[in-house]
């Protein structure tokens, strides 16, 4: 048995799909198929029911899963414990953030990294998914989501604020009155699709603006701002990206909407990582510098 083959078993054991588990772990979905044939091979055991809603572990599946676990903790147990005894500022490290955080407070901040610690390789992984960094699929997460378990060290660098905001030229159209809420019915809004509205600011809109009509739905929030700045409607924005723009107008403070503590988050195993320790200092500068302070 390989432990290459067993890498791959717990992709799909954790994901449920040959196509994920490649996602993952950075190869095709053919590939995994192969791994884990070969697995079953060597076990002479059926680990998955193959099916339309994709794999599901069989009895015996469950058993091994449950001993590969503690075999891949206890392997990264030991590359975290040598990682953690680097003392080079060289090297790659992966980040997990959001992309409107990557995109407004991490990008805008990189030439300081780079002149201080030219060889540092920053890996800036964007999405709404919450990755493990006990699994090292990332080795520093900056979210406004606080991890709730496990051994990391958790520190909060400033708030990631959200508000509604509309162009100037719409405001003065429609006679909106900054600070209030009665307009909301009679205006148009610019949301996120079906499958965002969980994210920051759709919910809100969701319980407050069930009257309005719904002038654009989109999956990104760059969109939300351009369409905003166009006139279309108005928008629930990262304050960081808005609060300074000439052309639009902050209708409602963010304490209304969404004001929540912005968190770096790393394991404790690499918190000492010279590169890891080095690149959280600077993510911690970048957010402190765009978000540091509440708006109201």
């Amino acid at each position: 048995m390989k432990w290459d083959d067993l890498r791959n078993f717990l992709a799909v054991a954790r994901s449920g799909s040959l196509s994920e588990a490649g996602r993952l772990l950075k190869t095709s979905p053919a590939t995994v198929g192969r791994r884990i044939s070969l697995l079953e091979e060597d076990l002479n055991v059926q680990l998955f029911r193959r099916g339309s809603n994709g794999y599901t572990l069989t009895d015996c599946g469950r058993a091994v899963f449950q001993k590969a676990q503690q075999a891949d903790e206890a392997m990264l147990s030991v590359e975290r414990a040598a990682i953690g005894r680097d003392v080079r500022t060289t090297g790659k490290v992966r980040v997990a953030t959001t992309e409107d955080i990557g995109a407004l407070v991490v990008a805008p901040a990189l030439s300081r990294l780079r002149q201080a610690f030219p060889g540092i390789h920053l890996e800036l992984i964007a999405g709404q998914d919450v990755v493990s960094l006990t699994r090292r699929e990332a080795d520093i997460a900056l979210r406004p989501v606080r991890a709730t378990k496990g051994n990391f060290v958790i520190r909060q660098v400033g708030w990631w604020e959200c508000t509604l905001y509309a162009a100037k030229a719409y405001v003065e159209a429609h006679k909106l009155e900054p600070g209030k809420k009665d307009w909301l019915s009679r205006v148009s809004i610019i949301r996120w699709t079906d499958e965002g509205m969980s994210l920051l600011g759709g919910p809100w809109l969701a319980e407050h603006a069930r009257g309005s009509t719904i002038a654009l739905t989109s999956n990104t929030r760059r969109i939300h701002l351009a369409a905003c700045k166009a006139g279309v409607g108005v928008a629930v924005l990262p304050c960081v990206a808005a609060e300074h723009d000439p052309g639009l107008v902050r209708l409602l403070p963010p304490r209304e909407v969404a004001s929540i503590p912005l968190w770096l988050v790393v394991h404790r195993d690499l918190a000492r990582t010279a590169r890891v320790k080095a690149v959280m200092t600077f993510l911690a500068d970048a957010a402190a510098k765009a978000c540091g302070r509440r708006l109201d």
